[in-house]
């Protein structure tokens, strides 16, 4: 391998912007610059380090295996170089961009409060939301990918996360409105007579459905899908019910009703981020904001009682 002294700090900045968009053109767009610059940039990277890092084809550009071990070295030394940067920074480097992993209810209903009370302490701090996640493991791959900087990930965590404690909810039978309660059956579980049972398909929600087979759950899901709006959507219309987180429901629509579970089922979250990341001026700032129950007291969730602390 050749001699990298001239390694750019910039060149790695154009190498993860590629990767992330899968396009020279999309990474261009974000940087400001032009495609024939980050071209040359990757060229003199590769010539630097003696190996291809990108395959290009007619569908944009992926990393190479090379460029997979190249890339996670390479996010690790933009992250030291954001920290160096926040240090020396008036009043502790409370500046930039932190983005959040999470999923779709955690964005709606847990967020705003935060990101709006940052805006008024740290002006000059910027927090973006990414709520596409629909699996744990989205979250802390983001984390891992060097796609966010903090996730609000549903434990237990993988990988070696550094993490606190956040809210929970609890996860409900979701019925149609127009359903006449029905009776226990004797498992304790309301008979439901034809109407089908939708599951969730994602990890946490497999986890739930073990613990109630175990308890005497039956059904088996008629459909699966992996958008809970969606699945409220279908109860609703009375296509069948449900066993789902009761933030990922709220505010229940008018055309479904939720009920216990017979068994306690609770889904725990945590505020997850890398060591590293965790340690610096901007995600601290964060990591503070979410955790401040004064925050979390306003959002209409808490006062509804649907998420609380430990």
């Amino acid at each position: 391998m050749k001699d990298f002294d001239g390694m750019k700090l910039n060149q790695l900045k154009m190498l993860v912007a590629v990767a992330e968009h899968g396009s020279f053109s999309a990474a261009a767009a974000e940087l400001g610059c032009t495609q024939s610059r980050i071209s040359h940039a990757i060229a003199g990277l590769e010539g630097e380090l003696g190996v291809s890092l990108l395959a290009r084809g007619r569908d944009g550009a992926r990393p190479t295996e090379a460029g997979q071990r190249v890339l996670a070295k390479a996010r690790q030394m933009l992250r030291l170089e954001a920290g160096l940067r926040e240090a020396a920074l008036p009043g502790g480097g409370v500046d930039g961009v932190v983005r959040i992993a999470c999923f779709r209810s955690v964005g709606t209903h847990l967020l705003p409060h935060v990101v709006e009370a940052l805006a008024q302490t740290h002006p000059g701090l910027r927090v973006d939301i990414d709520d596409s996640c629909e699996q744990r493991a989205d979250v802390t791959g983001a984390l891992q990918d060097g796609l966010a900087e903090i996730g609000i990930a549903q434990l237990p965590l993988a990988g070696p996360l550094a993490s606190h404690p956040y809210l929970h909810d609890d996860y409900v039978l979701v019925v149609p409105g127009s359903l006449q309660l029905p009776p226990e059956s004797s498992s304790g579980w309301p008979a439901f007579g034809t109407l089908p049972f939708i599951g969730l398909s994602c990890s946490g929600a497999a986890d739930i459905l073990a613990r109630c087979r175990a308890a005497g759950f039956a059904a088996e899901p008629g459909r699966l899908l992996a958008n809970d709006t969606s699945i409220a959507a279908m109860v609703g219309r009375g296509m069948g019910y449900s066993i789902l987180p009761r933030l990922a429901t709220f505010p229940e629509p008018a055309d479904v009703k939720i009920l216990p579970l017979p068994i306690p089922a609770r889904r725990q979250f945590a505020i997850a981020a890398l060591p590293d990341l965790m340690r610096t001026p901007r995600v601290r700032a964060v990591v503070r904001a979410l955790r401040d129950r004064k925050l979390a007291a306003l959002t209409q969730a808490s006062r509804a009682g649907i998420v609380g602390w430990e």
